[in-house]
């Protein structure tokens, strides 16, 4: 007979390696042919027994068979074909209506006999079941080593490799992560830093050239700070939370995309809204007159010289440094006990016992061991009861005194830059792009407020 022979393998059950079982699995089969003295092709593929979909291979040998080509099909095991019932029915019919036998190295079944219909459809059942309790051992293995912090998700992110132990540990290209968390922290673009990374010849993890959205995967990825699916210090970290936080909190508060002609940076881009109704307000550009204003709002705020509004901010900015300085001096002469280091750690461990108890839940009802309905009432009560828990880590964490006194030192650090030249006001020194940016980490907004019938304009200026 012409015959297929259909070769695959999703996992190294024998510890011997997928190509080398295979390579035995052809050689089994190719010989069987031989002997009966069948002519075969051979279709083979690594996949999982999931779709049909997902295995082109199987997709190919079944329009194969629909069209008449093989007389049967060869394979080690009935459950080679297919572990998912609802893909076994489909290609028992298929095999069933052309009528093709299914040869393995044990006997042949013939799909227009009864007994052989009934024998393959009970293997594909049990096939099916073993397939689930399969994915559900793994499913449980797998969380239970992110527990216990071990990396069980492929390859390991840019800047760490996998122990013995399954623990990310930090290699040779933690330095080239840690640049770029230094960049982001002291204001340097994206556009800007990708620039740079290219000039130093530094790559990804794969050998390719720097974007703009592979930045923001390694800022906003928490494996750099220690932390791996909700676990804190579950390997060596790359850099410190508190500089994790920071770039994180910039990247994702303010776009720091390259601007277009059509969208010029200006030293207070993002920043300054109508103390009327709240808009944003940009800046125009009058070329026949070579002069830069405030834009006119339409709900009537009106416009302004721009270079007088910008150093009306200059001065606002820099008159701040002595309210951090007194706010610095407050909290070293506080001589009240602080518990916030207890409150911290008590939340965050409730945090992580509610996130485990999400994840058992998961597991509960992948295992059948909850009905749809249990599942979604316990679900909505743990990811309510941790969505009030982060609230409260937010709320302590802003009251930490170590924190404050970090945040206000980083605040003061920003002004001392902005001490300097700006460009647009003094024809050298700070760029737009860079007065932007440290205004941004210094402050929430300026509100602009110049009606009609008003003299003069007022401004005031919302820290952070």
């Amino acid at each position: 007979m012409k015959v297929a022979i259909y070769l695959r393998r999703s996992r190294d059950e024998e510890n011997l390696g997928i190509d080398e079982v295979l390579r035995v699995h052809e050689h089994t089969l190719v010989n069987l042919c031989k002997q009966q003295g069948h002519t075969f092709e051979i279709y083979k593929e690594i996949a999982s027994s999931s779709t049909i979909e997902n295995r082109p291979e199987m997709v190919r040998l079944l329009e194969s068979i629909k069209a008449g080509e093989y007389q049967a099909v060869v394979v080690m095991d009935i459950d080679r074909l297919s572990r998912n019932e609802y893909d076994s029915s489909e290609i028992k019919k298929i095999l069933h209506d052309t009528g093709t036998l299914i040869i393995t190295p044990y006997r042949i079944y013939d799909l227009a006999r009864d007994d052989d219909s009934l024998l393959v459809g009970i293997n594909s059942l049990i096939a099916s079941q073993e397939y689930k309790m399969i994915h559900k051992r793994m499913s449980r293995a797998k969380n239970f080593c992110k527990q216990q912090g071990q990396w069980v998700d492929g390859i390991p992110p840019l800047g760490f490799d996998k122990g013995k132990d399954k623990k990310l540990n930090p290699n040779d290209a933690a330095a080239d992560v840690r640049y770029i968390f230094d960049s982001i922290v002291s204001g340097i673009t994206i556009p800007s830093l990708i620039r740079e990374l290219d000039r130093l010849h530094i790559r990804t993890r794969e050998g390719s050239k720097w974007h703009y959205n592979a930045i923001l995967r390694i800022v906003n990825n928490p494996v750099y700070k220690g932390e791996l699916h909700g676990v804190v210090d579950a390997h060596d970290q790359i850099v410190m939370p508190s500089v994790w936080e920071k770039a994180n909190q910039i990247v994702n508060t303010y776009s720091f995309k390259a601007p277009r002609s059509k969208n010029r940076i200006y030293p207070t881009t993002g920043l300054v809204y109508c103390g009327n109704c709240g808009k944003v307000q940009g800046v125009n550009y009058h070329p026949h007159i070579d002069k830069y204003y405030v834009k006119v709002c339409r709900c009537g705020n009106r416009t302004y010289y721009y270079n007088t509004v910008l150093e009306l901010v200059r001065r606002e900015v820099l008159k701040h440094k002595e309210t951090i300085l007194e706010a610095i001096s407050l909290i070293d002469t506080e001589t009240e006990i602080d518990d916030t280091k207890f409150k911290l750690e008590a939340i965050r461990k409730a945090i992580q016992k509610t996130e485990r108890a999400l994840e058992k839940i998961q597991i509960q009802w992948e295992e059948d061991e909850l009905t749809l309905p249990q599942f979604k009432k316990r679900k909505a009560k743990r990811t309510e009861e941790l969505e009030h828990l982060k609230v409260e880590l937010e709320a302590i964490e802003k009251d930490n005194p170590e924190d404050k006194r970090q945040s206000l030192e980083e605040h003061l650090k920003v002004i001392e830059e902005l001490f300097g030249k700006w460009a647009f006001l003094d024809g050298l020194g700070l760029s737009n792009e860079e007065v932007n940016r440290r205004l941004h980490l210094l402050i929430g907004g300026i509100i602009w407020t110049y009606p009609k019938g008003s003299d003069t304009p007022t401004l005031r200026v919302v820290y952070k």
